[in-house]
């Protein structure tokens, strides 16, 4: 994660849903993910939809194995 990308940790009442948007006042894409919100740069957003989806692809490739 770049220097200019963080992380916030807040407690709330709420169910702690997964959601992400951008916020263009700020130039950043939002990550809400329970109670944490990070606030990523296009750039590492880009990084972390990469690492996703290569985490996925291996975890469909198990299923594949598997069945």
């Amino acid at each position: 994660m770049s220097d200019r990308s963080h992380v916030q940790i807040s407690t709330s009442t709420d169910d702690a849903p997964i959601r992400v948007e951008y916020a263009d006042y700020i130039n950043k894409v939002l990550l809400d993910l329970g109670f944490a919100r990070t606030y990523l740069t296009a750039e590492d957003a880009a990084d972390l939809v990469d690492q996703l989806t290569a985490a996925l692809d291996v975890y469909a490739s198990t299923l594949k194995t598997v069945a």
